[in-house]
């Protein structure tokens, strides 16, 4: 039975660290609509934690192209954040030691101990990849999906919403942003 409403939002944002801010919001702001503030903190941090990674990593990398944000209810009631970016690289989880003194490095690590489900999906050979975690499952905690082999699909809907975005035209853009998030969501579900 779902008892959340059909709320999904998504966002399209240069890779600047002001956005970390309005994702946490955004994701605050779903949730209280959706009357699941049971999930509110861990959702908050962990979306936090998976923008701050793709925004280095477009400014470590160069890359200026947008990330995009998607949340969305699933039909088992989880909540489904998917961060999409064209950085180069895969996310690494860099386990920390027991003082957590370092100043970087956590997010994965906490997304990894957190979620209910995560996982990423590399775009072929190029640059990108599409990062999710789910909250709320009823079932038990599942591993992470690594798919360090590349999806065909992914690396296909990547390079044409890489296409849509350098046209310049919003409702392709937004048309490529809705594909990739339905191939996530149904082709590497957790």
């Amino acid at each position: 039975m779902t008892t959340s409403p059909a709320s999904d939002c998504s966002l399209v944002f240069p890779p600047h660290p002001a956005w970390v801010r309005i994702v946490r919001e955004v994701v605050r702001a779903l949730l209280a609509a959706a009357k699941r503030t049971d999930l509110t903190d861990t959702a908050v941090v962990l979306s936090s934690e998976a923008v701050t990674n793709a925004v280095n990593a477009c400014r470590a990398g160069g890359c200026d192209t947008p990330v995009t944000v998607l949340a969305e209810w699933t039909s088992l009631d989880q909540l489904l954040v998917l961060v999409h970016d064209n950085a180069p690289g895969v996310p690494e989880s860099r386990r920390r030691s027991a003082s957590g003194e370092d100043e970087s490095g956590r997010g994965l690590t906490l997304i990894e101990g957190s979620a209910d489900a995560w996982g990423f999906c590399a775009q072929g050979g190029g640059a990108g990849k599409a990062m999710w975690f789910t909250l709320g499952a009823p079932a038990p905690k599942a591993e992470p999906a690594w798919a360090r082999d590349t999806c065909g699909e992914c690396a296909r809907l990547g390079a044409a919403q890489r296409r849509a975005v350098d046209s310049g035209s919003k409702q392709r853009a937004v048309a490529a942003t809705v594909a990739m998030r339905r191939h996530v969501h149904d082709a590497h579900p957790r």
